[in-house]
């Protein structure tokens, strides 16, 4: 991810980066990511992502969002590679052995 401002705030809300070099919403310490992933499945519906985060203010959500978009290239490619791991991961695990005793156990209810 291409290095983002590292500080960015509005009166009621600040963005910062955390030691693990992670965009967050200061006080809150929640991932800019996460507020990201849910503008582009919402768009800029403010008040569902605050449904979902009613922790939040309105105000850091915005802030949040418009970090996102200030870094959008960045967080795009970041959050497109998650997907692919998660993908990845899933295929490889469907054959466990864990996997496996879950599906037998639901079978046998």
């Amino acid at each position: 991810m291409a290095e983002p401002k590292t500080k960015v705030s509005d009166e009621s809300a600040e963005i910062i980066v955390n030691d693990q070099g992670v965009p967050v919403i200061a006080g809150a310490d929640f991932k800019v990511r996460q507020i990201a992933m849910d503008y582009v499945e919402m768009g800029d519906d403010v008040a569902g992502i605050q449904r979902q985060h009613p922790f939040l203010s309105r105000a850091q959500i915005r802030l949040a969002i418009s970090y996102y978009l200030d870094n959008k290239k960045s967080f795009d490619a970041e959050i497109e590679d998650s997907a692919r791991q998660y993908e990845r991961l899933h295929r490889e695990s469907s054959g466990s052995p864990i996997r496996q005793k879950l599906r037998e156990r639901r079978a046998k209810r």
